[in-house]
């Protein structure tokens, strides 16, 4: 510190670690050595590392600031700045991907100082334990959501989970659905002779998600007009396998209103006369509830479903959501207009009604049609 004649100060200059230079000037010498002592102080807490718990934030604590914060998804895009806002069945996805894979092994280590290789190990475990590659791929997306608000919110420096390499892709589930033979020994051997011969009926010719099947209540029942029709408008939402209320559809594009054929509609009214025998209808209340007036739970629908498909000899590995796979594929044999049939299935566009459409025949007519069309009938004497 020293004395400047020209400026009539006591000034002095701290050069910290990062290279930045501070300067104390002062007209009392007194306030000068207050400050100068102060920046020295600055200086060495800059020079000190400090406890390892104060040099970075661990995984376990950026895990629990990303669930505080509601999961945001990751840093804004070119094509959209705006938060994505998770349901929370994605949380509690979320909660427990992250709980059992990431948690045990890498939460008491130190984001910043943890390798990319490090992480890569753990899906590489994931894999050797014949997780599904969905599976693998939602655990790494959430711990980079995470590591990537910890870098906004400048708890870390960087974020290893970026530039993980995922192990190979498995072929995925194949889906399936009910041929045309298939759905007949349906309708006619099994679904006649089960308790819930209504709610099968409305799963098959309708298309519903299992959550809209199990949602849906009887406001959006029309029986009673010229055209009936089945109005989508909400679903059954569960949380952690358990009923949480009722939530909007899956998309925008989900709401959509049906007309019901002639069998259905048959089929519900016998099935809105049982209830109310039964004391179990509610003019607001759920179409296809327990005895509790509660909706039906998603896993129930799937045992229910197994069930159905072992009574009409087609064997137990189905699952609810391949109900629907059958409605699309059916329709589209038939309507032969995937643009309709995306509207029925309430789906965002036809590419993803393209995956739900199976082959429902043994095998395509379509040749023979068209060369008929261009050659004629043919006289089997003449060939």
């Amino acid at each position: 510190m020293r004395w400047s004649e020209s400026a009539q100060r006591w000034m002095s200059w701290v050069r910290f670690p990062d290279g930045s230079r501070r300067k104390v000037e002062r007209v009392s010498r007194a306030d000068a050595e207050r400050d100068l002592d102060d920046l020295l102080a600055l200086r060495a807490e800059a020079l000190a590392p400090g406890p390892r718990r104060q040099r970075g934030a661990t995984f376990a604590e950026v895990l629990d600031a990303w669930f505080e914060a509601g999961c945001p998804n990751a840093v804004p895009s070119s094509r959209s700045r705006h938060v994505r806002v998770k349901s929370a069945n994605t949380v509690a996805t979320a909660g427990i991907l992250l709980a059992t894979h990431v948690r045990p092994k890498l939460g008491r280590l130190a984001v910043d100082r943890t390798t990319t290789e490090r992480l890569e190990r753990v899906f590489r475990e994931m894999a050797a334990a014949d997780y599904a590659t969905a599976t693998i791929d939602r655990t790494w997306l959430y711990l980079n959501q995470a590591c990537q608000l910890a870098v906004r919110q400048r708890r870390t420096k960087l974020n290893p989970a970026g530039d993980v390499l995922l192990p190979a892709a498995r072929p995925p589930k194949v889906r399936k659905s009910l041929t045309i033979d298939e759905a007949q020994r349906l309708l006619v051997d099994a679904i006649p002779t089960d308790a819930q011969p209504a709610m099968w009926l409305t799963g098959l010719m309708c298309g519903l998600r299992p959550g809209e099947l199990a949602g849906l209540r009887w406001p959006y029942v029309d029986l009673e007009s010229a055209a009936p029709t089945l109005e989508v408008a909400e679903r059954a939402l569960e949380v952690g396998d358990r009923y949480a209320g009722q939530a909007a559809p899956k998309t925008e594009r989900g709401r959509r209103r049906i007309g019901m054929h002639p069998l259905l509609v048959a089929a519900l009214i016998r099935h809105r006369h049982e209830q109310q025998l039964l004391g179990l209808y509610d003019a607001e209340g759920f179409v296809f509830c327990t005895r509790n007036r509660t909706p039906q739970s998603l896993s129930n629908l799937r045992r229910g479903f197994r069930r159905l498909c072992a009574r009409a000899g087609l064997g137990e590995d189905w699952t609810t959501y391949e109900l629907r796979h059958s409605f699309v594929s059916l329709v589209a044999d038939q309507l032969d207009d995937l643009v309709k049939v995306a509207d029925l299935a309430g789906h965002v566009d036809t590419r993803t009604t393209q995956g739900y459409r199976h082959p429902v025949r043994p095998s395509l007519p379509h040749a023979i049609e068209a060369w008929d069309r261009l050659l004629g009938p043919l006289d089997p004497a003449a060939t």
